[in-house]
């Protein structure tokens, strides 16, 4: 597993945590505050997840290329 796989889903994880959390234990406006960061650590985590899925398919495409060696003086 790549490191932005556990990023992301660590992120969602935390966000889903803090939002079920602090449902509990904070009250108004404190919870609004709270669940809106949660909302953008999921976000936040769902864009680690879809960058994890794009890298392989980048490192695939340049493999074919190898670079010209300079010419010692």
């Amino acid at each position: 597993m790549q490191l932005q796989q556990k990023l992301g889903y660590g992120f969602i994880f935390f966000g889903l945590l803090l939002i079920v959390g602090l449902y509990f234990v904070a009250d108004g406006g404190a919870y609004v505050f709270s669940s809106l960061l949660g909302l953008l650590a999921i976000v936040f985590g769902g864009f680690q997840l879809m960058l994890a899925k794009q890298l392989p398919a980048r490192a695939e495409k340049h493999t074919g290329k190898h670079k010209s060696k300079k010419a010692r003086r």
